[in-house]
């Protein structure tokens, strides 16, 4: 699809060429601030890793983009969409309105390429013995400090299936690890543990 979009929902530290990369992340304001992250970095605020992810310009290559509002895109003008490790962070009342939002710009043949936490697994492994690993799997947050990045919601594949069918998508399906429709996929998934899914406008 020439000349149309291809929309990567959350990309953080993992942008991909040839994609409109975009994320919430403060560190795409930090890294328009000269010597900001250096400055982060003395101060003990940021991590070695992460400064050295600044001194490539991997965070002046997002947009920020709040997709708790409807996606600043025209109807059909994208695409493809990939999101890896997002949606759980959503309330499911976002998450719904997310879904219907990249059903309204997908052109049509369109493909939306979701990875999530299998809350499967999750649930399987849990211990009444030990539940911290449980809670903390759940949660995704150990430490206060971490709060901003805890989980809200868990999926499945069968509800992945039932949500995007039921905002209209013609196709939905759980798929592997670096196998599907979406462009790029080889490049794009990186976190084999999880659920992978597209849907087809």
């Amino acid at each position: 699809m020439n000349g149309l979009i291809k929309l990567h929902i959350g990309a953080f530290n993992y942008p991909a060429d040839g994609w409109l990369n975009t994320d919430i992340t403060p560190h795409i304001w930090i890294s328009k601030i000269p010597f900001a992250a250096d400055w982060l970095y003395a101060m003990g605020k940021m991590t070695k890793e992460r400064l050295a992810e600044h001194k490539l310009g991997v965070f002046r290559r997002l947009k920020y983009l709040d997709i708790t509002k409807p996606l600043p895109f025209a109807n059909g003008s994208v695409a493809a969409v990939f999101s890896s490790h997002v949606f759980e962070h959503l309330f499911m009342d976002e998450v719904y309105r997310l879904v219907e939002e990249i059903h309204r710009v997908l052109a049509p043949g369109g493909v939306c390429r979701v990875v999530v936490p299998d809350l499967e697994k999750i649930v399987a492994a849990f211990d009444p013995n030990s539940p911290d690993e449980f809670v903390h799997d759940i949660y995704e947050v150990s430490k206060r400090e971490a709060v901003k990045n805890s989980h809200h919601c868990g999926f499945t594949k069968a509800s992945l299936v039932k949500m995007f069918k039921a905002a209209g998508f013609s196709k939905a399906e759980s798929l592997s690890y670096q196998v599907g429709a979406c462009p790029d996929v080889k490049v794009l998934d990186n976190r084999p543990e999880s659920i992978f899914f597209e849907a087809t406008r």
